[in-house]
């Protein structure tokens, strides 16, 4: 068998089975899949025991260890308004900016309480939240 059946082969034992809209993205897990075999092979010429799949693993688990972030997404957290001044009903004017989510209904929102710096839909929303 010569290299590139071998390549192929080895491919496709375990190719990477993500499927994408974007018509690159085939092509994007293919070169991953070859720099991995490749890799595996230099492991093996190199005089690794490792099969693929266990080598496959560790290199995923060294990546994960190296690059993960904490998926958890930390916003800019208000300071919650309790007491009399969320609901004194004095100065709490709309202003404009990014959208944001609704602190009731959790949809995009362009409108924010000035006072309270809480994005808030001004019909139904604003009411309930004061």
């Amino acid at each position: 068998m010569g290299g590139v059946d071998r390549c192929d082969q080895n491919l496709s034992l375990y190719r990477t089975s993500i499927r994408g809209k974007k018509w690159y993205f085939p092509l994007f897990t293919h070169c991953i899949d070859m720099v991995i075999q490749t890799a595996w092979q230099l492991h093996r010429i190199s005089g690794g025991k490792l099969d693929q799949l266990a080598f496959r693993r560790g290199e995923a688990c060294r990546i994960l260890e190296t690059y993960n972030k904490d998926s958890r997404r930390f916003s800019k957290v208000s300071q919650m308004h309790h007491g009399s001044s969320r609901y004194d009903r004095l100065d709490h004017l709309a202003g404009f900016r990014e959208n944001q989510r609704c602190r009731v209904c959790h949809k995009k929102v362009k409108v924010f309480c000035k006072k309270c710096d809480i994005a808030l839909h001004i019909k139904d929303c604003f009411a309930q939240y004061h």
